[in-house]
Protein backbone atom coordinates (compact mmCIF):
# COMPACT_ATOMS: atom_id res chain seq x y z
CA UNK A 1 0.00 0.00 0.00
CA UNK A 2 1.03 3.97 -0.61
CA UNK A 3 3.45 4.92 1.89
CA UNK A 4 3.37 8.51 2.23
CA UNK A 5 2.62 11.54 -0.21
CA UNK A 6 4.81 11.63 -2.79
CA UNK A 7 4.47 12.16 -6.24
CA UNK A 8 4.62 8.78 -8.29
CA UNK A 9 2.16 9.42 -11.19
CA UNK A 10 3.44 10.53 -14.40
CA UNK A 11 1.56 11.52 -17.75
CA UNK A 12 0.44 8.34 -18.92
CA UNK A 13 -0.56 7.48 -15.50
CA UNK A 14 -3.28 9.92 -14.87
CA UNK A 15 -4.62 9.95 -18.80
CA UNK A 16 -5.34 5.79 -18.73
CA UNK A 17 -6.55 6.58 -14.70
CA UNK A 18 -9.16 8.62 -16.06
CA UNK A 19 -9.97 7.05 -18.80
CA UNK A 20 -10.05 3.29 -17.40
CA UNK A 21 -12.22 4.59 -14.53
CA UNK A 22 -14.86 5.94 -16.60
CA UNK A 23 -15.07 2.49 -19.42
CA UNK A 24 -15.99 -0.12 -16.45
CA UNK A 25 -19.00 -1.86 -17.04
CA UNK A 26 -21.16 0.77 -18.64
CA UNK A 27 -20.17 0.25 -22.38
CA UNK A 28 -22.22 -2.77 -22.23
CA UNK A 29 -25.31 -1.34 -21.77
CA UNK A 30 -24.44 2.34 -22.86
CA UNK A 31 -26.85 2.68 -26.26
CA UNK A 32 -29.84 1.15 -24.39
CA UNK A 33 -28.99 3.58 -21.71
CA UNK A 34 -28.93 6.41 -24.44
CA UNK A 35 -32.01 4.99 -26.31
CA UNK A 36 -34.24 8.10 -25.38
CA UNK A 37 -31.90 9.90 -27.44
CA UNK A 38 -32.90 7.66 -30.73
CA UNK A 39 -30.88 7.44 -33.82
CA UNK A 40 -29.35 10.93 -32.54
CA UNK A 41 -27.90 8.40 -29.64
CA UNK A 42 -24.35 9.30 -30.79
CA UNK A 43 -24.35 12.53 -30.06
CA UNK A 44 -24.88 12.52 -26.38
CA UNK A 45 -21.51 11.24 -25.45
CA UNK A 46 -19.59 14.17 -26.99
CA UNK A 47 -22.01 16.26 -24.60
CA UNK A 48 -21.42 14.38 -21.48
CA UNK A 49 -17.67 14.89 -22.51
CA UNK A 50 -17.85 19.11 -22.63
CA UNK A 51 -19.93 18.71 -19.66
CA UNK A 52 -17.60 16.05 -18.16
CA UNK A 53 -14.74 19.09 -19.03
CA UNK A 54 -16.84 21.61 -17.65
CA UNK A 55 -16.56 19.43 -14.19
CA UNK A 56 -13.26 19.32 -13.84
CA UNK A 57 -12.49 22.69 -13.74
CA UNK A 58 -13.77 23.39 -10.11
CA UNK A 59 -12.36 20.03 -8.90
CA UNK A 60 -8.89 21.12 -10.47
CA UNK A 61 -9.28 24.43 -8.82
CA UNK A 62 -10.02 22.93 -5.14
CA UNK A 63 -7.27 20.53 -5.96
CA UNK A 64 -4.78 23.40 -6.47
CA UNK A 65 -5.11 25.22 -3.57
CA UNK A 66 -4.79 21.96 -1.23
CA UNK A 67 -2.09 19.97 -3.47
CA UNK A 68 -0.84 17.75 -0.79
CA UNK A 69 -4.26 17.15 0.54
CA UNK A 70 -7.17 14.00 -0.62
CA UNK A 71 -10.66 14.98 -1.04
CA UNK A 72 -11.00 13.31 3.08
CA UNK A 73 -8.58 15.88 4.20
CA UNK A 74 -9.68 18.53 2.48
CA UNK A 75 -13.28 17.94 3.93
CA UNK A 76 -11.80 18.30 7.45
CA UNK A 77 -9.92 21.50 7.02
CA UNK A 78 -12.70 23.48 5.21
CA UNK A 79 -15.79 22.59 6.97
CA UNK A 80 -14.23 21.36 10.16
CA UNK A 81 -13.23 17.65 11.95
CA UNK A 82 -16.63 17.08 12.81
CA UNK A 83 -18.78 17.96 9.85
CA UNK A 84 -15.83 17.21 7.57
CA UNK A 85 -16.00 13.26 8.99
CA UNK A 86 -19.94 12.96 8.34
CA UNK A 87 -19.02 13.87 4.77
CA UNK A 88 -15.93 11.47 4.56
CA UNK A 89 -18.46 8.65 6.07
CA UNK A 90 -20.40 9.21 2.90
CA UNK A 91 -17.71 9.31 0.68
CA UNK A 92 -16.99 5.87 2.23
CA UNK A 93 -20.04 4.62 1.36
CA UNK A 94 -19.97 6.01 -2.22
CA UNK A 95 -16.83 3.97 -2.85
CA UNK A 96 -17.84 0.60 -1.37
CA UNK A 97 -21.42 1.16 -3.65
CA UNK A 98 -19.24 1.84 -6.38
CA UNK A 99 -17.40 -1.46 -6.54
CA UNK A 100 -20.53 -3.47 -6.17
CA UNK A 101 -22.24 -1.28 -8.43
CA UNK A 102 -19.64 -2.16 -11.27
CA UNK A 103 -18.50 -6.22 -10.00
CA UNK A 104 -22.19 -6.87 -9.50
CA UNK A 105 -23.48 -5.64 -12.99
CA UNK A 106 -20.52 -7.74 -14.41
CA UNK A 107 -20.38 -11.00 -12.37
CA UNK A 108 -24.31 -11.37 -13.16
CA UNK A 109 -23.47 -10.69 -16.95
CA UNK A 110 -20.78 -13.23 -17.02
CA UNK A 111 -23.27 -15.61 -15.50
CA UNK A 112 -26.12 -14.82 -18.02
CA UNK A 113 -23.21 -15.35 -20.90
CA UNK A 114 -20.52 -17.44 -20.05
CA UNK A 115 -21.16 -19.51 -17.20
CA UNK A 116 -25.16 -20.06 -17.09
CA UNK A 117 -24.87 -23.14 -15.04
CA UNK A 118 -22.73 -21.29 -12.53
CA UNK A 119 -23.30 -18.93 -9.46
CA UNK A 120 -22.26 -15.85 -8.93
CA UNK A 121 -20.07 -16.26 -5.66
CA UNK A 122 -17.33 -18.47 -7.43
CA UNK A 123 -16.69 -15.42 -9.78
CA UNK A 124 -16.85 -12.69 -7.09
CA UNK A 125 -14.45 -14.53 -5.26
CA UNK A 126 -11.65 -14.55 -8.23
CA UNK A 127 -12.38 -11.52 -9.47
CA UNK A 128 -12.37 -9.60 -5.47
CA UNK A 129 -9.00 -11.29 -4.87
CA UNK A 130 -7.38 -9.98 -7.80
CA UNK A 131 -8.78 -6.61 -7.30
CA UNK A 132 -7.72 -6.55 -3.41
CA UNK A 133 -4.18 -7.59 -4.92
CA UNK A 134 -4.06 -4.29 -7.35
CA UNK A 135 -5.09 -2.03 -4.98
CA UNK A 136 -2.77 -3.54 -2.25
CA UNK A 137 -0.17 -1.68 -4.22
CA UNK A 138 -1.68 1.48 -3.68
CA UNK A 139 -2.34 4.10 -6.78
CA UNK A 140 0.66 3.85 -9.04
CA UNK A 141 -0.11 -0.31 -9.21
CA UNK A 142 -3.94 0.83 -10.03
CA UNK A 143 -2.67 3.20 -12.89
CA UNK A 144 -0.20 0.55 -14.08
CA UNK A 145 -3.00 -1.94 -14.33
CA UNK A 146 -5.19 0.76 -16.05
CA UNK A 147 -2.37 1.11 -18.62
CA UNK A 148 -2.16 -2.97 -19.14
CA UNK A 149 -5.86 -2.97 -19.29
CA UNK A 150 -6.49 0.15 -21.80
CA UNK A 151 -4.05 -2.14 -24.63
CA UNK A 152 -5.33 -5.35 -23.86
CA UNK A 153 -9.18 -4.40 -24.59
CA UNK A 154 -8.85 -1.58 -27.03
CA UNK A 155 -8.59 -3.49 -30.32
CA UNK A 156 -12.03 -4.63 -29.49
CA UNK A 157 -13.70 -1.98 -30.99
CA UNK A 158 -12.42 -3.14 -34.35
CA UNK A 159 -14.99 -5.47 -34.45
CA UNK A 160 -17.45 -2.95 -34.97
CA UNK A 161 -16.27 -2.71 -38.59
CA UNK A 162 -19.11 -5.53 -39.34
CA UNK A 163 -21.77 -3.71 -38.09
CA UNK A 164 -20.45 -0.42 -40.26
CA UNK A 165 -20.33 -2.89 -42.92
CA UNK A 166 -23.74 -3.91 -42.97
CA UNK A 167 -25.64 -1.40 -41.52
CA UNK A 168 -28.02 1.50 -42.51
CA UNK A 169 -25.82 4.67 -42.87
CA UNK A 170 -28.74 6.94 -43.12
CA UNK A 171 -29.42 6.18 -39.89
CA UNK A 172 -26.52 8.41 -38.82
CA UNK A 173 -27.94 11.74 -39.81
CA UNK A 174 -28.90 13.78 -36.88
CA UNK A 175 -33.17 14.08 -36.75
CA UNK A 176 -33.45 16.18 -33.77
CA UNK A 177 -37.07 15.22 -33.35
CA UNK A 178 -37.05 14.38 -29.91
CA UNK A 179 -37.87 17.26 -27.37
CA UNK A 180 -36.04 18.57 -24.42
CA UNK A 181 -36.74 15.71 -21.59
CA UNK A 182 -35.88 13.08 -24.11
CA UNK A 183 -32.33 14.65 -24.09
CA UNK A 184 -32.09 15.28 -20.53
CA UNK A 185 -33.61 11.74 -19.69
CA UNK A 186 -30.59 10.51 -22.40
CA UNK A 187 -27.94 13.04 -20.48
CA UNK A 188 -29.08 11.25 -16.85
CA UNK A 189 -28.62 7.65 -17.95
CA UNK A 190 -25.32 7.84 -19.66
CA UNK A 191 -24.18 10.06 -16.77
CA UNK A 192 -22.59 7.15 -14.96
CA UNK A 193 -21.14 5.98 -17.95
CA UNK A 194 -18.92 9.21 -17.29
CA UNK A 195 -18.07 9.33 -13.43
CA UNK A 196 -14.95 8.07 -12.49
CA UNK A 197 -13.17 10.98 -13.80
CA UNK A 198 -13.55 12.89 -10.61
CA UNK A 199 -11.64 10.43 -8.74
CA UNK A 200 -8.92 12.88 -9.87
CA UNK A 201 -9.53 14.90 -5.83
CA UNK A 202 -7.92 11.77 -4.42
CA UNK A 203 -5.24 11.20 -6.41
CA UNK A 204 -4.55 14.07 -6.99
CA UNK A 205 -1.28 14.89 -4.23
CA UNK A 206 0.56 11.89 -6.64
CA UNK A 207 0.71 13.59 -9.82
CA UNK A 208 4.15 14.44 -10.51
CA UNK A 209 3.47 17.47 -12.92
CA UNK A 210 0.44 18.96 -11.05
CA UNK A 211 0.19 22.06 -13.71
CA UNK A 212 -0.70 19.96 -16.41
CA UNK A 213 -3.11 17.47 -14.70
CA UNK A 214 -6.22 19.51 -15.93
CA UNK A 215 -4.83 18.74 -19.74
CA UNK A 216 -3.72 14.58 -19.09
CA UNK A 217 -7.24 13.64 -17.24
CA UNK A 218 -9.44 15.54 -20.28
CA UNK A 219 -7.19 13.84 -22.78
CA UNK A 220 -7.99 10.50 -20.73
CA UNK A 221 -11.84 11.82 -20.93
CA UNK A 222 -12.45 11.93 -24.69
CA UNK A 223 -10.57 8.82 -25.09
CA UNK A 224 -13.67 7.35 -23.70
CA UNK A 225 -16.32 9.59 -25.60
CA UNK A 226 -14.00 8.79 -29.03
CA UNK A 227 -14.91 4.92 -27.68
CA UNK A 228 -18.28 5.37 -26.49
CA UNK A 229 -18.96 7.50 -29.91
CA UNK A 230 -17.94 4.37 -31.95
CA UNK A 231 -20.42 1.72 -29.74
CA UNK A 232 -23.03 4.64 -30.15
CA UNK A 233 -22.61 4.91 -33.94
CA UNK A 234 -22.15 1.03 -34.91
CA UNK A 235 -25.75 0.89 -32.66
CA UNK A 236 -27.08 3.38 -34.41
CA UNK A 237 -26.59 1.79 -38.14
CA UNK A 238 -26.89 -1.35 -37.31
CA UNK A 239 -29.93 -1.45 -34.90
CA UNK A 240 -33.47 -0.71 -35.56
CA UNK A 241 -35.08 1.61 -33.87
CA UNK A 242 -37.31 -0.95 -31.38
CA UNK A 243 -33.91 -2.90 -31.14
CA UNK A 244 -32.15 0.20 -29.64
CA UNK A 245 -35.20 0.30 -27.03
CA UNK A 246 -35.31 -3.47 -25.97
CA UNK A 247 -31.77 -4.81 -26.25
CA UNK A 248 -30.43 -4.89 -23.09
CA UNK A 249 -26.72 -5.07 -24.01
CA UNK A 250 -26.03 -4.20 -27.62
CA UNK A 251 -22.36 -4.49 -27.81
CA UNK A 252 -22.90 -8.13 -27.71
CA UNK A 253 -25.61 -8.27 -30.38
CA UNK A 254 -22.40 -6.69 -32.07
CA UNK A 255 -20.20 -9.41 -31.83
CA UNK A 256 -22.27 -11.90 -32.72
CA UNK A 257 -22.42 -9.99 -36.75
CA UNK A 258 -18.43 -11.09 -36.15
CA UNK A 259 -17.90 -13.93 -38.15
CA UNK A 260 -14.00 -15.38 -37.97
CA UNK A 261 -12.83 -19.37 -39.19
CA UNK A 262 -10.99 -19.23 -36.00
CA UNK A 263 -13.45 -18.15 -33.30
CA UNK A 264 -16.90 -18.81 -32.28
CA UNK A 265 -19.16 -16.61 -30.25
CA UNK A 266 -16.75 -14.21 -29.96
CA UNK A 267 -18.90 -12.10 -27.74
CA UNK A 268 -17.99 -14.60 -24.80
CA UNK A 269 -13.84 -13.65 -25.89
CA UNK A 270 -15.38 -9.93 -25.25
CA UNK A 271 -17.43 -10.43 -22.09
CA UNK A 272 -14.56 -12.67 -20.20
CA UNK A 273 -11.61 -9.80 -21.67
CA UNK A 274 -13.61 -7.18 -20.35
CA UNK A 275 -12.83 -7.53 -17.11
CA UNK A 276 -9.63 -6.23 -17.15
CA UNK A 277 -11.90 -3.07 -17.30
CA UNK A 278 -14.12 -3.72 -14.70
CA UNK A 279 -11.15 -4.47 -12.14
CA UNK A 280 -9.22 -0.68 -13.60
CA UNK A 281 -12.83 0.99 -12.40
CA UNK A 282 -13.25 -1.52 -9.91
CA UNK A 283 -9.80 -0.92 -7.84
CA UNK A 284 -9.65 2.81 -8.21
CA UNK A 285 -13.40 3.16 -6.42
CA UNK A 286 -11.99 0.10 -3.43
CA UNK A 287 -8.45 2.29 -3.18
CA UNK A 288 -11.43 5.02 -2.46
CA UNK A 289 -13.13 3.05 0.15
CA UNK A 290 -9.95 2.28 1.53
CA UNK A 291 -9.16 5.51 1.75
CA UNK A 292 -12.10 6.71 3.72
CA UNK A 293 -11.72 4.08 6.12
CA UNK A 294 -8.42 5.48 6.88
CA UNK A 295 -9.54 9.30 7.37
CA UNK A 296 -12.46 7.90 9.87
CA UNK A 297 -10.63 5.13 11.99
CA UNK A 298 -6.99 5.80 11.82
CA UNK A 299 -6.22 9.50 11.26
CA UNK A 300 -5.41 9.12 7.61
CA UNK A 301 -2.76 6.61 8.36
CA UNK A 302 -2.69 3.86 6.00
CA UNK A 303 -4.15 0.41 7.54
CA UNK A 304 -3.83 -2.45 5.27
CA UNK A 305 -6.61 -4.25 6.94
CA UNK A 306 -9.44 -1.29 6.12
CA UNK A 307 -8.69 -2.73 2.49
CA UNK A 308 -10.02 -6.03 3.34
CA UNK A 309 -12.97 -4.59 4.96
CA UNK A 310 -14.55 -2.46 2.19
CA UNK A 311 -13.96 -5.53 0.21
CA UNK A 312 -15.83 -7.71 2.01
CA UNK A 313 -18.83 -4.72 2.49
CA UNK A 314 -19.14 -4.64 -1.54
CA UNK A 315 -19.21 -8.12 -2.05
CA UNK A 316 -21.96 -8.35 0.43
CA UNK A 317 -24.12 -5.69 -0.73
CA UNK A 318 -25.05 -8.23 -3.72
CA UNK A 319 -24.29 -11.76 -1.91
CA UNK A 320 -25.41 -10.67 0.97
CA UNK A 321 -29.31 -11.59 2.36
CA UNK A 322 -30.35 -8.10 1.06
CA UNK A 323 -34.15 -7.74 -0.79
CA UNK A 324 -33.71 -7.52 -4.25
CA UNK A 325 -35.95 -4.66 -4.17
CA UNK A 326 -33.52 -2.65 -1.73
CA UNK A 327 -30.57 -3.95 -4.20
CA UNK A 328 -32.58 -2.53 -7.04
CA UNK A 329 -32.87 1.06 -5.25
CA UNK A 330 -28.90 1.41 -4.27
CA UNK A 331 -27.91 0.00 -7.60
CA UNK A 332 -30.01 1.88 -9.98
CA UNK A 333 -31.04 4.63 -8.19
CA UNK A 334 -28.99 5.83 -5.57
CA UNK A 335 -25.73 5.04 -7.27
CA UNK A 336 -26.90 8.05 -9.81
CA UNK A 337 -27.63 10.22 -7.74
CA UNK A 338 -24.12 9.79 -5.09
CA UNK A 339 -22.58 10.17 -8.30
CA UNK A 340 -23.83 13.70 -8.99
CA UNK A 341 -23.44 14.50 -5.38
CA UNK A 342 -19.39 13.25 -5.40
CA UNK A 343 -19.38 16.26 -7.92
CA UNK A 344 -21.00 18.59 -5.90
CA UNK A 345 -19.01 18.53 -3.41
CA UNK A 346 -15.40 19.63 -4.17
CA UNK A 347 -17.37 22.04 -5.84
CA UNK A 348 -19.42 23.23 -2.47
CA UNK A 349 -15.75 22.80 -0.80
CA UNK A 350 -14.33 24.90 -3.15
CA UNK A 351 -17.15 28.00 -2.87
CA UNK A 352 -16.69 27.51 1.19
CA UNK A 353 -13.00 27.97 1.15
CA UNK A 354 -13.12 31.22 -1.11
CA UNK A 355 -15.40 32.96 1.02
CA UNK A 356 -13.40 31.92 4.23
CA UNK A 357 -10.36 33.03 2.94
CA UNK A 358 -12.10 36.28 1.88
CA UNK A 359 -13.35 36.76 5.20
CA UNK A 360 -9.80 36.30 6.39
CA UNK A 361 -8.54 38.61 3.88
CA UNK A 362 -10.70 41.29 5.05
CA UNK A 363 -9.38 40.72 9.31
Amino acid sequence: MDKGKFEKLNKFHVIFLAQNIIIGIGLFSLPSDLSEAGNNMWLVPSILGILANLILIPLILLCKRYPEDSIFQMTEKIVGKGFGKIINFFLLLYGIVQVAVVLQGYVRLVQSITLPNHTIVPTTIAIMLVLICIVYGGIKSIARFCMFAFFITIWMVYFTKWAFQTGDWFHVVPTFEIDTSAWALSLHNGAQSMFGFGIIVLYYPYIINKKKAFLHTSIGIWISVVVYTLITLASVVYFSAWQQNHVLYPILNLYQAVQLNFVERIENFGVSLWVFLVLSTTAAYLWLAKKGMDALFSQHKNKDWHLYVVSFLSAFLFLGPIPNKIQNIVFEEMSVYYGYLFFLLPIFLLLIDLMKRRRGSHK
